[in-house]
């Protein structure tokens, strides 16, 4: 083999090694029925696509990821219903990324509170959205060195079942910042799909107003219902798991509309 020819098969042995995979990204954020929204997990048996996933525990607060590949969902898991969506949607491997503490709110500084002005600079890293972004910096790594481009493809959100004291308009002006974050460090046309609370005093009304408010306000921004979902209890907040194979497709429903207009 001369020199030009053993330099054409080392340029094209190298374009092919570095050939990036096709690949969807997306994240769950958010709370305990996040949590539930995004818990997956594989039983054996096989399917055409990969889901990596990165789940985490609900009390957990990692600033590193773990990666688990699933060929075939566990059905009954409470993640199937997005996780599984998402995968028929995206036609190819998926990426899931779990980051959700169960209890959190959006209006303390130990949690998911944005800052006071994120356009201005005004910004809170003390604490979860801290912890969170160096969680994804370190499953970015872990993608990249597969060689899976880094881009989120969605981002969906469930939370606010720690803030129903806290008015609606305070909810609202948080989501507004929160949101504003996540496109300014995951891409300036990310689309959000988040949930609504259980509807159970005037404080839960209070943070679905606010997620509608948001919504009407963004047109990358959409919210799914909890409209005839069961929950464990008469009085109790948490979404049965059944319900939350059912809320994740709805979100994905949304989902869908809103990557059409994105793309648009």
């Amino acid at each position: 083999m001369n020199s030009l020819p053993r330099f054409c098969f080392f340029a094209l042995l190298f374009l092919l090694c570095s050939v990036v995979s096709a690949t969807d990204i997306y994240i769950v954020a958010g709370q305990s029925n996040g949590w539930r929204l995004s818990r997956i997990a594989g039983v054996s048996g096989d399917a055409p696509s990969t889901i990596r996933y990165f789940g985490m525990g609900c009390t957990s607060r990692p600033d590193k990821a773990k990666m688990t590949r699933i060929k075939k969902l566990h059905p009954s898991t409470s993640g199937a219903g997005l996780a599984g969506a998402l995968r028929d949607h995206s036609s190819k491997d998926i990426v899931f990324i779990q980051y959700c503490v169960c209890g959190t709110s959006l209006g303390d500084l130990a949690n998911w509170y944005p800052g006071e002005d994120p356009a201005s600079g005004k910004v809170n890293d003390a604490g979860l959205y801290g912890a969170f972004t160096k969680y994804l910096a370190d499953a970015r790594l872990q993608l990249e060195a597969e060689g899976i481009a880094w881009k989120v493809d969605g981002l969906f959100w469930h939370q606010g079942e720690s803030d129903v004291r806290r008015s609606s308009d305070e909810h609202e002006k948080n989501l507004k910042n929160l949101f504003l974050r996540f496109r300014k460090d995951l891409g300036k046309d990310l689309p959000i799909v988040a949930g609504h609370i259980r509807d159970l005093d005037e404080g839960s009304r209070g943070i679905n107003k606010a997620l509608d408010a948001v919504a009407a306000s963004d047109p990358k921004m959409s919210v799914a219902s909890l409209e005839g979902l069961p929950f464990e209890s008469p009085t109790n907040v948490h979404i049965k798991s059944a319900g939350c194979i059912t809320l994740g497709e709805r979100m994905v429903e949304a989902y869908q509309s809103l990557a059409e207009k994105v793309s648009q």
